[in-house]
């Protein structure tokens, strides 16, 4: 039995995992982009994986700068994905095969077109001070943002503020110029927020995929950042701020003011300085929220043991972390990891070592079928079928963890009309050409199941063998109270490894893995 704190659960990227026909609302019924309708069409498909629920990333109307991160309606579904009744058949599907469904939900920021933004750009209240605005200060003789806060990523520069002439302040963005922060320090803006919340869960979702939390929220006085010896930010003021933490404090109130309490899933990445390791302890220790996706493995596979070490200093028994190999931000895993030397065996072995780990799990979309990156993002964009010109400026490494779904490798199959499509490697993946035994799809489906009838389906400790020498990983993996031990090795080199453990000596081939109670 799954509990939130240690379920499998499914990320679908609704823009391109399937489209069908039926909406009311549908403007491009040549099948260009993703539905609602699709997701709810392959419902079979994902429950036969043996997931616990589903994550949908944000199918709101939105301003054209964040594939749907930039909000415009947080209660209002995007025509081109579908409306309320297409949401609502949606999670009886899912619920009816016993899935909970979790949403996207973006409270750090939204879109510059979004009704409360243009509001506060006009000083209307209460909207004036919905977003973080500060006047500019004088620097080397000419006017400049408050403090030296640096954006995460932004088209026009590093700088997290931008200058409104209208309004003639600059406004903050941890993000894109295009995605103003929302001011979680305002109640009245944490009052909005938990009134969308309401919204979606009396519709009947089961809980929230929290976008940026990071980002709640900030350092009321502006302060500077301090810089390390190395002339690097110590983020100590833009982000991780108390305020964010207090009101995911209140998110989760309200979400277990419900007969079944909503789940939380919070998007947190932290500084692995003393001083950003000693704030996310402080957070985990007292936050609600039941489990934070830190980017654990989201890395290359020789920062792994260093990035699992780091996330049980912040949860000792994983029981708060969130660990997932890629996502809809990421090149597939099979490539990104391995490059050209990807095989069958690796992925299968990157599976299985993601749902050992304590905690609960996310897959990507493709993941269990060992997809890799096309060998050209070119391949997958289908101008001739993309009306909103979407994909067409669009090469960057992570756009191929966004090409299509393909569920069959025929001509009929709706992936070939996508915007942007699967590539024509990736019919090789398809589902339906992943039948037999050895298929990495039911690998992953048997990979669940034994999970859950293991220890891997409870917290507990992590323990690494040293010296395993290159691109071998060993570990113990226990239960909380230590009772019940699993030797896990893992050989993705292109050598015999070695391994001694408690005395006992193992041999494991190139591309081969063992499992061993000791």
């Amino acid at each position: 039995m799954s509990h939130y704190n240690n379920e499998v659960i499914y990320q679908i990227y609704p823009l391109t995992f399937n489209y069908a026909r039926g909406s009311k609302t549908d403007p491009y019924p040549t099948g260009a982009y993703g539905n609602l309708k699709g997701v709810a069409a392959y419902a079979d498909y994902v429950a036969s994986l043996g997931v616990d629920a589903i994550w949908i990333t944000p199918f709101y109307p939105w301003g054209g700068h964040g594939f749907g991160y930039d909000i415009t309606d947080y209660c209002a579904i995007d025509p081109m994905y579908g409306d309320i009744e297409d949401f609502r058949e949606l999670c009886n599907v899912y619920h009816a095969k016993g899935l909970k469904v979790y949403i996207d939900q973006v409270y750090n920021h939204c879109s510059i077109k979004h009704e409360w933004f243009k509001k506060s750009v006009e000083r209307i209240k209460p909207y004036d001070d919905f977003f973080v605005w500060a006047d500019p200060i004088m620097k080397n003789d000419k006017l400049s943002p408050p403090n030296n806060w640096k954006s995460i990523w932004d088209c026009l520069g590093e700088s997290a503020w931008t200058f409104h002439p209208s309004r003639e302040q600059y406004y903050l963005h941890s993000f894109d110029w295009s995605m103003p922060n929302l001011n979680l320090n305002n109640l009245l803006v944490q009052e909005a927020i938990l009134e969308v919340s309401k919204f979606w869960f009396d519709l009947g979702v089961d809980g929230f995929r929290l976008d940026a939390v990071t980002h709640y929220a900030c350092d009321e006085q502006l302060r500077d950042n301090p810089q390390n010896e190395f002339g690097h930010q110590q983020r100590l003021f833009d982000i991780n701020s108390p305020n964010g933490a207090k009101f995911i404090n209140r998110l989760k109130a309200l979400g277990n003011s419900y007969p079944v309490p909503k789940t939380l899933l919070a998007e947190y990445w932290y500084d692995k300085s003393p001083q950003g390791l000693a704030k996310a302890q402080e957070i985990f220790a007292n936050s609600h929220c039941d489990a934070f996706f830190t980017g654990a493995l989201n890395e290359t596979l020789h920062q792994f043991k260093k990035n699992i070490q780091d996330e049980f200093l912040v949860s000792p028994y994983g029981e708060k972390i969130n660990w997932a190999m890629s996502n809809h931000d990421l090149e597939r895993a099979a490539s990104r990891i391995f490059g050209q030397n990807t095989s069958r065996k690796k992925v299968k072995m990157l599976i299985s070592m993601l749902l050992t780990l304590p905690g609960s799990i996310c897959i990507y979309q493709g993941e269990e079928l060992g997809l890799p990156n096309p060998c050209s993002i070119d391949k997958c964009k289908n101008a001739a079928n993309d009306p909103l010109n979407l994909w067409a400026p669009y090469i960057y490494p992570w756009d191929a963890g966004r090409a299509g779904f393909a569920m069959s490798d025929s001509r009929d199959d709706p992936s070939r009309n996508l915007a942007l499509r699967p590539a024509p490697v990736h019919y090789h993946y398809a589902v339906s050409r992943q039948f037999d035994e050895d298929s990495v799809l039911n690998f992953t489906r048997r990979a669940i199941q034994e999970r859950k009838k293991s220890i891997f389906n409870e917290h507990g400790k992590l323990y690494f063998i040293e010296n395993t020498g290159d691109d071998v990983y060993a570990y113990v993996r226990t239960n909380k109270e230590g009772t019940i031990k699993i030797l896990c090795i893992y050989n993705f080199g292109a050598y015999m490894a070695d391994i001694t453990y408690d005395g006992q000596h193992y041999h494991v081939d190139p591309e081969r893995w063992i499992h061993k109670r000791v």
